[in-house]
């Protein structure tokens, strides 16, 4: 038996009463399970999509039982933030295959629940999410200082040297905040489009801007 904390990312119907549940996680990556009798009701409410859980399944792929460790606002989330948690489920989906135990994928996931449950602005969050994925995946942008002083039409960038650097420059910039939504925009839509992925609704869907 496997134990481990893992986002929910997607929940389908599988053959009468049961369930085929995708879930992500550091330790094992990607993995698809069948929970049998999973769409009573009494053990539906443990599969939700963007829930982040602890999981337990064996070698089979058969899921032996999941609970929620983070409880989210679900139904104070505006339709910006519901987008942006379908949005970074695919994108997870799509991209995430392997174990990483280097990977943040998670941890930022987790930052950025935790400012939607705040009610506060998580574009910066969001941001964050989206280069980790992409750096996890392979896909890592180059920022280099050229780049980045074009991106924000500033001199002053030489000290944004990781994904990180460039977080903490954002969150109190939210003028650069936008400028940089509008390029990872650009960024993620030509790595889709490389690896033939189509997604099924327009990024700019995931966070209000203004």
């Amino acid at each position: 038996m496997y134990k481990t904390e893992a986002i929910v990312t997607k929940v389908e119907n599988f053959k009468e009463n049961h369930l085929s549940v995708s879930f992500y996680s550091t330790e094992h990556g990607q993995k698809s399970l069948v929970v049998f009798g999973g769409k009573s009701k009494k053990k539906s409410t443990n599969y939700v999509k963007g829930g982040f859980n602890n999981i337990e399944f064996d070698s089979n792929n058969v899921c032996l039982s999941s609970t929620s460790i983070n409880s989210f606002k679900w139904f104070l989330f505006s339709k910006y933030e519901l987008k942006a948690i379908d949005y970074f489920c695919f994108l997870i989906n799509k991209l995430l295959f392997l174990a990483d135990q280097n990977s943040n994928v998670i941890n930022y996931y987790l930052l950025l629940m935790s400012k939607m449950n705040d009610r506060s602005n998580y574009l910066s969050e969001l941001l964050l999410l989206e280069l980790e994925i992409l750096k996890t995946s392979g896909y890592q942008p180059d920022f280099n200082q050229s780049v980045l002083e074009k991106i924000f039409n500033s001199n002053n960038m030489s000290n944004l040297r990781t994904n990180e650097d460039i977080y903490e420059y954002l969150k109190n910039n939210k003028d650069h905040q936008s400028v940089f939504f509008d390029f990872m925009s650009r960024i993620v839509n030509r790595v889709l489009i490389n690896l033939n992925i189509n997604l099924p609704f327009s990024r700019n869907e995931v966070a209000k801007k203004n």
